[in-house]
Parts: structure tokens; C-alpha cells; sequence
């Protein structure tokens, strides 16, 4: 882009902007100030929740400031006016955030993508070193909010690898931890004086795991097996050191004597007699012999017990054979009594909704509620005031069956870029989420919020119609029970 253009460009951002706010400003004063304020929080959350405050921190941040002064006026009963201002300030920041975040998700994408992937295996836990390459990203993105494009694409590759790095360095402290802090204790306690093979084990098994993650951080199960042998070998060196101070505080005639009983003790449980007039090395031979002998006639006996099992199943399952058909009628009656039910909440619902506001309609055991009525403003997922009320039935409606578990569907139509629809999609079926959860709905674990994009169209594309009605909320209410 030329700098001409991308002045007028910028120029034309501000103009809309500042309409928005001049907009948002009229609304704030003619409303209540509390649920002004109370809606910008909730706004707040759903754009940290897309990540506004890192892929767009210094409009998010101001957002958050102009938020904190309107709370402020409001508890100190302030004019409305002032409320007004610093909340459509903060709506202003936000809407320039989300525009700054479009970009921030093109340029980084990748290095997004490696920062949530750190995030998920807890790289944050690390401190400093997660927190190193947290800042960096933070200044890519500050870098697009101030126009340096240039900088974080240059940069981005860097900031990849950097995540990459402390992500591995996670899932090496998540599995080899406790590794790590056991071979520390014994180096403080000198163990490698008292037991270096065992240590010396210990210490290879632990390089191995280590430089296995390193190659290989998405292998779960090989870095299971890797951590066990390594625990083990942690373990036994704990062991062996233990075992070792032992003996060595010992005369040679004890330590054998201590050896002879815990073998002859062996030799009680398995049956094989007084063997302590053998060496040491004989006992355990005969100790060996006898153990398979008993193995043989614990199978032996295991074998008549599975045949008897088996004799007790067959009359057992000849029994519930009876007790089936009886039960069958009792689920039979169960189900028709809750179908019943179901068809009944449902009319109740279906009949709470203007045509013009929702389609209502049974799929499988689920209701479908499909919102015709709900608008966002284009290219937004803020919810306006004049959707409450629709939203005031379909939270109703919830309620109706209990604590069901819902999901809200956000679909788009196909103008634009599918990553961006994808986006929008998500955000709105969120922001709809946020109303429910904070209305006390349904608590946030039962609901949940999926945007499809374009992926699910209802009509073709082709005309403003079609459009229209591939724009839209779908909310799936899954009874508590199985109906």
C-alpha cells in the first residue's frame, strides 16, 4: 500500500471509529449506567478470551483503563455523562483492538499457534523463562499496533522457536520432575560416593528420557515409558544407597546371618523347609524349584474354580433371562413416559417464540432452538441491548428442562475469508455463552459455545436472502435425561 492511500486508509478507520463511539456514547446516556458498565466487563472477558490482550495489548489495555474509570464514577455515584464517555472510550479501544487483532492473527499465526501449545503443557509454571519469551511476543504485536509490520514478520520465526523451546522445556518438567528432584537430594546427600553404579544408573536412565523429549515431545507414550525406567531407576538408587549404609555398618558374619533370615522366611511362605544348612546360592535355587512346584498347583486349582464359575454364569444368566422380559416392559413404560414429557416441554417452548424471533423444532432427542431475531453488528460479536429479551426467552427456555447441557452454534455466510468467518463465528456463539453463564442460566461447564464459519449453510449464498438466513445462532438444548 502506497503511504497516501494507507493515510486515507487510516483516516477512514478513525472516521468509523469515532462514529461508532459518538454512537455508543448517545446509547450509554439514555441507558442505566450499572448494566453499561456491567455489559463492558463482560465484553472485556470475551475479548480476552480471543486473546485481544496479546494480539492487540496496547488498545486492550486502554480498554481496560477506560473500563476501570467508569467502575470508579459509577461507585462513586458520579454524573452519567462521565460513565457514558469512559465507556464508549473503552468500546472505541476494543473495536480498534479487535481490527489490530485481524492483522496480529495473519502475520502471526504460527507463533500463536507454538505459544498455545506451550500454554497447554503449563509453560507459564517455568516463570522467567516463559515469561522471556511472552514479552517478545508482546512486542510483535505491539510492533503491528504501531504499523511496524516488518519487525514481527522478521521477527516471528524467532519468537516460534523460542516457544517451541520452553514448551518442550514444560513437558520435560512435567514428566521428569520428580526425576530431577531426587537425583538432586542424592547429589546433596552424597549418594554417589556410597552407590555410584546405582547413581550412575540413575543419571543415564534420566539423560535418555531427556534427550527422547527433546526429539520427540509428542510422543506420550513412548515418554511414559521413558519416565517410569527412569523413576525406577531413581528409586532403586535410593534403595541400593539405603541397603549399602546398611551393610556396611555391619560385620560380614551379621550381614549373612541377615540375608539367611530374610531367605528362610522366603522359604516358610513357599514351603520348601529348613534350607538354611545350604549356601547362599543353593537356598536360592531350591527357593526357585519350589515356587513353580506351588505356581502348578495354583493353576490347577484356578482351573476347577473357572470351571465352577463358569456352571455358577450359566445359571445366573438363565435367571436374568426371566428378569429381562419384565424389565424390558418397565424400560419400554420409562421411555414412553419420558417421551411424553419431553413433547410436552417442547410445545411449552415452541409456543413462547414469535415466528419471527426463533424456529423451534425436535432433533433426535435434543431441541433445537434457531434464532432468526438476533443481530450483531457486521463484522462484530457484540451483543445489542434489543437482543436481551429474545435472549431473556431462550434462558427460559433452558430452565425449562432442569440443568440440561447446550451447545450455542454461531454459523456465517460465505463472504470473506473462512479463517475470519471461523473467527466470527466462534466469537459471537461465545458472547451469546457469556449473557447465559452470567444470567445464571446454566453454570459455564454445561455450556458450550462453537462457531462453523460458512461450513454449514442453510441456503445457497447466491442471493441477500440466502445470505441472511446462513447468518445465524442455533442453540441445542440436550436434555438432562435421555429421552
Amino acid at each position: 500500500m502506497k503511504p497516501k492511500k494507507h493515510l486515507i486508509f487510516m483516516g477512514m478507520i478513525v472516521i468509523i471509529l469515532s462514529a461508532c463511539g459518538l454512537q455508543k456514547t448517545s446509547t450509554v446516556e439514555s441507558g442505566n449506567p450499572g448494566k453499561m458498565v456491567s455489559q463492558l466487563e463482560k465484553d472485556l472477558d470475551t475479548a480476552r478470551a480471543n486473546q485481544l490482550n496479546v494480539l492487540a495489548p496496547e488498545w486492550y489495555d486502554k480498554a481496560q483503563t477506560y473500563y476501570s474509570k467508569a467502575k470508579a464514577s459509577l461507585d462513586k455515584g458520579e454524573k452519567m455523562s462521565d460513565i457514558g464517555e469512559y465507556v464508549s472510550e473503552a468500546n472505541i479501544s476494543l473495536g480498534k483492538a479487535e481490527e489490530i487483532a485481524k492483522v496480529s492473527r495473519t502475520i502471526l499465526g504460527k507463533v500463536s499457534e507454538a505459544r498455545q501449545k506451550a500454554l497447554n503443557v503449563g509453560a507459564e509454571k517455568l516463570g522467567e523463562p516463559f515469561m522471556d519469551v511472552e514479552n517478545k511476543y508482546l512486542k510483535l504485536s505491539k510492533a503491528i499496533e504501531n504499523d511496524n509490520i516488518s519487525y514481527a514478520q522478521e521477527n516471528s520465526t524467532k519468537v516460534q522457536a523460542a516457544f517451541r523451546n520452553v514448551e518442550i522445556m514444560a513437558i520435560k518438567a512435567n514428566a521428569l520432575g520428580d526425576v530431577r528432584k531426587m537425583l538432586a537430594e542424592a547429589e546433596q546427600d552424597k549418594m554417589y560416593k556410597i552407590a555410584p553404579q546405582a547413581y550412575g544408573a540413575a543419571e543415564q536412565s534420566l539423560s535418555e528420557a531427556d534427550d527422547f523429549i527433546a526429539q520427540n515431545p509428542y510422543d506420550n507414550d513412548m515418554i511414559k515409558q521413558k519416565t517410569a525406567a527412569a523413576e525406577f531407576q531413581a528409586r532403586r538408587m535410593m534403595a541400593v544407597t539405603e541397603s549399602s549404609k546398611k551393610f556396611k555398618e555391619m560385620e560380614p558374619e551379621e550381614s549373612a546371618i541377615y540375608l539367611e533370615s530374610l531367605l528362610g522366611s522366603l522359604s516358610q511362605t513357599i514351603g520348601t523347609g529348613d534350607i538354611r544348612d545350604k549356601r547362599v546360592e543353593e537356598q536360592f535355587d531350591q527357593l526357585i524349584a519350589g515356587s513353580e512346584k506351588k505356581n502348578q498347583t495354583t493353576a490347577s486349582l484356578k482351573s476347577d474354580n473357572t470351571r465352577y464359575l463358569a456352571q455358577i454364569g450359566d445359571l445366573e444368566n438363565r435367571l436374568d433371562g426371566l428378569k429381562g422380559f419384565s424389565s424390558q416392559q418397565e424400560e419400554a413404560k420409562n421411555r414412553l413416559s419420558a417421551e411424553r414429557e419431553f413433547s410436552e416441554l417442547f410445545n411449552k417452548v415452541q409456543r413462547s417464540f414469535d415466528p419471527d424471533e426463533a424456529e423451534v423444532y425436535k432433533q433426535g432427542g435434543q431441541m433445537v432452538i434457531r434464532l432468526r431475531g438476533i443481530n450483531f453488528p457486521v463484522g462484530q460479536s457484540t451483543l445489542k441491548p434489543e437482543n436481551y429479551i429474545l435472549l431473556s426467552k431462550v434462558q427460559q427456555a433452558i430452565q425449562t428442562f432442569g440443568e440440561p447441557s447446550v451447545t450455542i452454534e454461531g454459523h456465517t455466510d460465505s463472504t470473506g475469508s473462512k479463517q475470519t468467518n471461523q473467527s466470527l463465528s466462534q466469537m459471537r456463539a461465545m458472547a451469546v455463552k457469556t449473557y447465559l453463564v452470567a444470567n445464571k442460566t446454566l453454570p459455564s461447564d454445561r455450556i458450550q459455545a462453537k462457531g462453523y464459519g460458512p461450513d454449514r449453510p442453510l441456503a445457497p449464498d447466491t442471493t441477500p436472502e440466502g445470505r441472511a438466513a446462513n447468518r445465524r445462532i442455533d442453540v441445542l438444548i440436550n436434555p438432562a435425561k435421555t429421552h
